[in-house]
């Protein structure tokens, strides 16, 4: 025997599968029972579907106009709002852009400002390079006459040394001849 919490259950099934819950229809999702235990049951469930649903009636007229008045201020009061949100969040968004704008010209202006004291270091960096080329020419041209004087006075030291073993020469010869000189002289003069 099916329980009355059963026939209920079966019931509810029926109407979830949009099936209508006749006697026999719940007899058989019960899988059996008498139709008078069924009959009560079904009873019971009806009466509870009848207070479990109440019953719609239309509204009158002047309540409809009334809610369509109430509700088309709601739609009014609720575009309001939905404006004021949107010209918010408008205002918002031009103060970003404003500030993204401000920020990409501070960032163009410090670029430019790079850049220039980039071109005036390359410019000192390039005459720089033209003062050391200058000053290594200049002394490669300096060593070179340092080189030439060098080996001008290696040249002259060597003739110097020629000069003097001359010197040494002829003095020797002079002192020679002096020597000789003398007793003539010695001889002459008595």
């Amino acid at each position: 025997m099916a329980s009355q919490e059963a026939i209920w259950a079966a019931a509810d099934a029926l109407v979830k599968a949009g099936e209508r819950p006749t006697l026999a229809a719940v007899r058989k999702a019960v899988g059996g029972g008498s139709f008078t235990t069924i009959s009560e049951a079904m009873g019971a469930w009806r009466g509870r579907q009848a207070i479990a649903e109440p019953v719609r009636e239309p509204a009158p007229v002047a309540v409809s106009q009334q809610a369509a008045v109430l509700a088309a201020e709601l739609w009014a009061q609720a575009l309001a709002i939905a404006h004021e949100r949107l010209q918010t969040d408008r205002e918002a968004l031009e103060a970003a852009r404003e500030e993204m704008a401000r920020e990409r010209a501070e960032a163009v202006e410090l670029a430019d400002l790079l850049a220039a004291e980039m071109d005036q270091v390359r410019a000192e960096l390039e005459a720089g390079q033209m003062l050391l080329t200058e000053k290594d020419e200049a002394l490669l041209e300096q060593t070179q006459e340092i080189h030439h004087w060098r080996g001008e006075a290696s040249l002259m030291r060597e003739k110097a040394a020629l000069l003097e073993g001359k010197v040494a020469g002829l003095e020797q010869a002079l002192g020679q001849i002096n020597v000789r000189m003398i007793p003539v002289m010695g001889t002459t003069g008595d």
